[in-house]
C-alpha cells in the first residue's frame, strides 16, 4: 500500500475543509414594519385656528380613536350634545380613517355620517389633516350621488393643524 506524500494529505484535508457546508445562519430578528406618524398620539389636542374645538386620542398603535370635546375659555373641557368620534388606521403609507357624527336627511330624518379624514403632516405636537367637511344625503341615508353619472361627488376637503394640549389622554 503506497501512501501519499505528506504534503499531499495536507492538501487534501485542506480541500475537504474548504468543501464543509457552513452552519445555516441564524436569521435576524425582522424590523418592526415603518408605521406612517410612529409616535403616540394620546392625549387632548386643539384646533391651532379655534381652541374651543378640542379632541382627546387615544392612540393604540395600528389603530387611533377619538371624540371631539368643546374646550372652555377656563380650560375645562366639555361633550358636545351630539357626540363626533374617530378612527383613524395607520399604516406605513398613512394615517386615515373618519369621523363618525350624524346628519339630517332632506326629510329631517337622523342619520349616521361618516367624513373621511387623512393626516399628512405628523411631528411632535403637530398634526396637519384633511378633512371631508360635507355630506350631502339622501332620505335613505345613503350619499347623493351625481345625476349626470351616478358616481360619488367630490368631497369638500379642508386642511385643519391640530396641536398638543395635554398628552396622554389628558
Amino acid at each position: 500500500m503506497v501512501k501519499a506524500p505528506p504534503i499531499v494529505r495536507c492538501f487534501a484535508l485542506l480541500l475537504l475543509a474548504a468543501c464543509k457546508k457552513p452552519a445555516p445562519a441564524t436569521p435576524a430578528p425582522a424590523a418592526p414594519a415603518a408605521r406612517f406618524c410612529d409616535q403616540d398620539l394620546s392625549g387632548i389636542w386643539t384646533n391651532a385656528s379655534d381652541r374651543h374645538f378640542a379632541y382627546r386620542f387615544r392612540d393604540h398603535g395600528d389603530v387611533l380613536r377619538g371624540e371631539y370635546l368643546i374646550a372652555q375659555d377656563d380650560g375645562g373641557l366639555s361633550t358636545p350634545p351630539e357626540p363626533l368620534l374617530f378612527e383613524l388606521h395607520r399604516t406605513p403609507a398613512a394615517l386615515a380613517g373618519v369621523m363618525k357624527a350624524t346628519g339630517p336627511s332632506p326629510s329631517g330624518r337622523t342619520c349616521p355620517v361618516e367624513f373621511g379624514i387623512t393626516v399628512s403632516s405628523c411631528e411632535p405636537g403637530t398634526m396637519v389633516a384633511v378633512v371631508e367637511t360635507e355630506a350631502a344625503l339622501t332620505d335613505a341615508c345613503t350619499r347623493k350621488q351625481r345625476e349626470e353619472d351616478g358616481g360619488e361627488i367630490a368631497p369638500a376637503l379642508v386642511e385643519y393643524r391640530f396641536e398638543r394640549l395635554h398628552p396622554s389622554g389628558g
